[in-house]
Formats: structure tokens, C-alpha cells, sequence
């Protein structure tokens, strides 16, 4: 791990992402006095989906200097970037910066992290220095300034807290609690606290001092947000984890914070022979998945975690069960656990949509979010019947039980989730005179809408069956044997020879897919050697790393083949040129130069 630094920044450079699974921000190079924050949870309407997703929410911790009258946040002209540091180590964002009012200039450094030990905590330290005499007033509060929606109540409490609101989502899908508190250091302040704020009704808290040139003085703020998803009064509660907070105080709460930390980096991935690039850039998606995953995540994992509310409003895919989930079931089992936890709680909205389809058992949505129901929005083409889901969060549930060999999840949860998939393949299934067909679906690579046989989705299907009757076995019970027959004669496309599969049938082009090949990695579907092997051969030929989802998988794919060179330059190109920097953040897709500085080593 290491820390990188941004030093000039360009226009384009996207915020660093700092975050814990339940709290997401984009810090920007001058925090002050907003910053991005998406949380967990929180549901608002969707104004051009219409259906539910993230939104912002008011941010605990805003921030705001004045000196001899001048607010930053009125002159933002008058402040002079100096450099921000981001320690992977640890997740701390560190921002330094000068303010200059005639000729008086403030010199601040900010520490911002989310806390992974109280996960509903966002905690921030200023330290100001000036060099020379100067009235200051350091404003905190809770900033809703451009965020959708509205305040239900605000709160100047007598205990725990500085204030607090309590805020309603659009389209009043759900709230969120949103409260701060602060600490002064290094003088003595004159306090006020109001519910103006400026003309936005922002609830602030003034702390005014005469500074002294070269002395230190430091902020310290504890912010805690709280989505109604995991309490019914948010607000208050949002108010007893501060409490909590600052019965602990801010140097344990660090502390804690980096403890977390360094637990979660003794599951770091290392690759022997790779240059510092190589390894930097897997740190950084080692480190970005922990920062977007945590045991109390209330509603799982999202494309691009908290980072992004338009990318994918925080919906839930499959990518979370597929491509999330085996590298925390390795390295963070609590929050793998959480993320199953999400799909048993949402159990009868899944049921309830697959008899909306006409079939048995469960189906579990293409995008869902909080309530569990199908959420895909409209445009999105046919998404909806990108059916594979189903088997892949059923294949989650049964790696666990392999992983763990807990035979009370195994029953209480896995069961009843597994058996649910089992029984939807078995009424989506058609038979034919070749065997068992699943017609008009969307398969992974989502161009190619109606089609018949994709082959991940049969792949992935015949899969989760056997896993469902081993679990039966294994539980006492005595599964269908149709399950097995259903499995066994799962039609999977071959191309006119037979030679090698190809990614789906009617309706789209016949032809071998890296998609097809995710059923046997990350996935663990078994078949015909020879056939698997041929089609891996003409796949990775043909390779062109740089698309979404599968970039990454190439590399293995030559590994698995045996040509370790082939391997190095698929995985070089699957994973460097998806880094975005300053602070090594992952792209959709790749830069489209694909050289990513790949010497052909």
C-alpha cells in the first residue's frame, strides 16, 4: 500500500472516494464547504428512471473559515491548492490548502475518514494556522445545499449533539438521520449555534477566536448519518452513535479505524514477479472494494459502491454475488455474510416477482434496492430478463456453506433461497427433443436482447441445481431427482462443428464469448474438457481487453491454458488501463490506447 498524492490538479480529475460500505463521499481538492455524500440505504425516486436509487444526503461534517469578515466559501478564489494525500493504509484523506484575505493567510490541513469501527461515523480534524493576527470563525455544519428533498425536523439537542435533522428523500421512499458534533483545541472560542446559516435554512454552529500568528488551532467534527433502512427514527439515532462517539473520543476512533484497516489488508492479494505498477493497481481495487463493503451495509454492493449516484443509482446486480462477493467471502466473511443477509431479507419480494412472471418459487430482480422489487429502469432494454441473476445469488449462497461448513446458515439461510432458485429454473425451463431450453432471455453481454440458450445463463442454471440437490443431501433431505435430469440435460450452444461453446443461440451472432466462459470462472460449472479448453483457445486469440465486466477474467483464461506470457499481458491490460488517476480509481471501461505501459515482458 501507499499513499498517493495529488499534487496539480486538472479539470476532469474526479474527487477522491472516500468511504466504509454505509457512507460514500467525493472529497474534492478544497474540501470546504461541501462535499458529495451518498449513503447506504437511503432511497430517493429516481428523477429520470422513476424508479428508487441513491441520492445525496446532507452531509454531517461541512466545513466553512472566515478571516476579518471573508468566508472561503463566499471567495473560493482566495484559496491556493497545496496538495491532498490519500493513505491506502488506512483510508485517511489528508487535504492542505491556504486562504489569503488581505494579505493575511490561513494555512489548513483536513483528516477525513469514515469510520469501519462505528460505520454510521464520518470524522474530520482541521488544524489552522495563520501568519498573522486575524479574527477567525470556524463554521461546522450540516450541509444540504443542492441536496434533493427536504428537512422532516431539525434539532438543537441538549446532549450528544451540536444539532441534527432529520431528512426525507425524494418522493418520501425513506429518510435519513444526519448530525454533528465538534470539538475546539488550542484556544478559547466564542460559541454560537443558529438555523439559518446563509438562506438555506443550514443548522451551524460559529466558533470565533482571535488568532494568534503560529499558533495551532484545531477542529475536530463528528458527524453521524443513519438511513431509515436500518432505523425507524434516524435522526435520534443518528444522535445516540455520537454519543457513543465522543465517549470513545477522535484518537481512538483513529486508532480503531486503522486497526480495521489493517485487518482487512492481511487478505492482500500479492503477485510475485509483477513490477510496482502491477501491485499498486491491485491495492487500489483491493482497497476500493473494502472501502465500498462493510458487515453493516444494509442493501449489499452496488457497480461502483458509493462512489457514483448516476452510474448505476446504487441498484444491486449480479456483478455483487459474481464478482464482489468471492474476494470478500476470502478476505472479509462478515461482510460477505451481509451481503447474503440482503438477499434473505428480501426473500418474499423475489417470490412475489416470479409468480409476477408466471413461475415458481423465487426470482430475484435484475436491479433491486431497498424493497427488494424489481427496480430496472425502463430503457434499460432487457434487463429484466437477464435471468442468470437468479443462479448466481444462489451459487453465492451455496460458496458460503462450502467456505464456512455452517450448518446452521446452511440451513436457516442458504436452504430456503437455493431451494426457491431450484424450483424457478424448473418452471423456466423448457423441454425439447434436445433436452431443457431456457428461451427468450438476456445473457451477460446485454447488446443482445430475446435470445434462446444463452449459454451462461443454462451454464449458471444447471449449476445452481446441482448445488441445490447436494444441499438437500447434505441437510437430510431427499431433493427431486429431476434436478439432477435437469442439470445433466441443460442445453448448452455449441457452434456448427461442435466444437466450442458459443455465447447463445437464436436471435444474435453465433459465436465463442469471454461471457460464456464466466460460468467456469468466477463461476465453478464443469463440462467437457476438450470443448471448455477449445473455446478458452479461440477466446483468448481473439482478445481484446478493454470492454466492461470481462477484462479482467482474460488473463486467467490464459493462465488456465498454460501460456503464462499471454496471461501477463491479458491481465496487464484487464487491469492497468482501467486506473484512473490521481488516486487510482477504476473505469467501466478501458483507456483505449491499451497499452498501459505493457513492455511485452
Amino acid at each position: 500500500m501507499k499513499i498517493h498524492s495529488l499534487i496539480d490538479p486538472k479539470p476532469g480529475d474526479a474527487p477522491a472516494y472516500v468511504a466504509n460500505g454505509l457512507i460514500g463521499l467525493r472529497v474534492g481538492p478544497v474540501p470546504f464547504p461541501q462535499t458529495q455524500t451518498l449513503l447506504n440505504g437511503y432511497v430517493a425516486r429516481q428523477k429520470f428512471s422513476g424508479s428508487e436509487g441513491y441520492d445525496f444526503v446532507p452531509y454531517p461534517v461541512g466545513c466553512d473559515i472566515q478571516i476579518n469578515g471573508t468566508w472561503l466559501s463566499r471567495r473560493p478564489d482566495l484559496a491556493t491548492f497545496e496538495r491532498q494525500d490519500y493513505d491506502f493504509s488506512c483510508g485517511e484523506l489528508t487535504s492542505r490548502f491556504a486562504f489569503t484575505v488581505n494579505g493575511v493567510t490561513a494555512v489548513l490541513e483536513v483528516l477525513t475518514f469514515c469510520s469501519r469501527s462505528i460505520p454510521t461515523l464520518v470524522l474530520q480534524e482541521v488544524k489552522v494556522t495563520l501568519d498573522s493576527p486575524a479574527e477567525v470563525c470556524l463554521r461546522t455544519q450540516i450541509d444540504h445545499a443542492g441536496v434533493p428533498g427536504r428537512c422532516l425536523e431539525r434539532v438543537f439537542p441538549k446532549k450528544y449533539a451540536d444539532a441534527l435533522v432529520h431528512w426525507e428523500a425524494p418522493g418520501a421512499l425513506s429518510t435519513c438521520g444526519s448530525a454533528f458534533v465538534t470539538e475546539f483545541l488550542g484556544a478559547d472560542a466564542a460559541v454560537s449555534v443558529n438555523n439559518w446559516g446563509f438562506e438555506e435554512d443550514i443548522q451551524v454552529k460559529n466558533q470565533t477566536f482571535d488568532a494568534e500568528p503560529g499558533r495551532l488551532y484545531t477542529l475536530r467534527q463528528y458527524g453521524s448519518l443513519v438511513p431509515s433502512a436500518m432505523h425507524a427514527e434516524p435522526h435520534w439515532q443518528a444522535l445516540r452513535l455520537l454519543g457513543v462517539a465522543t465517549w470513545q473520543g477522535f484518537d481512538k476512533l483513529r486508532v480503531d479505524n486503522r486497526a480495521a484497516w489493517s485487518e482487512l489488508w492481511r487478505g492482500r492479494i500479492v503477485i510475485l514477479g509483477a513490477d510496482s505498477g502491477m501491485q499498486d493497481a491491485l491495492d487500489a481495487a483491493f482497497f476500493y472494494q473494502k472501502s465500498s463493503v462493510h458487515p453493516s451495509s444494509p442493501c449489499s454492493v452496488a457497480p461502483f459502491g458509493l462512489g457514483s449516484r448516476e452510474a448505476y443509482y446504487g441498484h444491486v446486480f449480479w456483478d455483487a454475488e459474481t464478482f464482489v462477493y468471492p474476494i470478500e467471502l476470502l478476505t472479509q466473511p462478515e461482510a460477505a455474510r451481509a451481503m447474503l443477509d440482503y438477499r434473505s431479507r428480501m426473500l418474499p419480494a423475489a417470490a412475489m416477482n416470479a409468480r409476477m412472471n408466471g413461475y415458481l418459487g423465487v426470482q430475484f430482480p435484475w436491479q433491486s434496492y431497498a424493497s427488494g422489487g424489481e427496480v430496472t429502469p425502463v430503457w434499460a432494454g432487457g434487463g429484466i430478463t437477464e435471468h442468470h441473476v437468479n443462479a448466481d445469488v444462489a451459487v453465492a449462497f451455496a460458496q458460503y456453506v462450502h467456505a464456512t461448513d455452517d450448518d446452521l446458515f446452511a440451513r436457516q439461510s442458504s436452504w430456503p433461497v437455493i431451494q426457491g432458485v431450484a424450483e424457478w429454473i424448473m418452471s423456466r425451463v423448457t423441454r425439447t427433443g434436445r433436452g431443457y431450453e431456457i428461451l427468450h432471455v438476456t445473457g451477460p453481454i446485454e447488446e443482445y436482447d430475446n435470445v434462446n440458450n444463452d449459454a451462461y445463463t443454462n451454464m449458471s442454471a444447471a449449476l445452481a441445481l446441482r448445488e441445490a440437490s447436494a444441499l438437500g443431501r447434505k441437510l437430510g433431505m431427499r431433493p427431486p431427482v429431476t434436478w439432477d435430469t435437469v442439470a445433466d440435460g441443460m442445453v448448452i450452444p455449441l457452434d456448427a462443428a461442435g466444437q466450442v461453446i458459443v455465447s447463445r443461440e437464436e436471435g444474435a451472432p453465433r459465436e465463442p464469448g469471454v461471457d460464456a466462459l464466466a460460468a467456469f470462472f468466477p463461476l465453478s460449472f464443469e463440462w467437457d474438457e476438450d470443448i471448455v479448453r477449445r473455446t478458452m483457445e479461440r477466446v483468448v486469440a481473439s482478445a481484446k481487453p478493454g470492454g466492461a465486466m470481462f477484462s479482467g477474467f482474460m488473463g486467467v483464461y490464459a493462465a488456465r491454458l498454460g501460456d503464462r506470457r499471454k496471461a501477463r499481458e491479458l491481465l496487464e491490460t484487464g487491469l492497468r488501463c482501467f486506473v484512473s488517476e490521481p488516486f487510482s480509481m477504476f473505469t467501466e471501461v478501458a483507456d483505449p490506447d491499451l497499452t498501459c505501459g505493457y513492455k511485452g515482458q
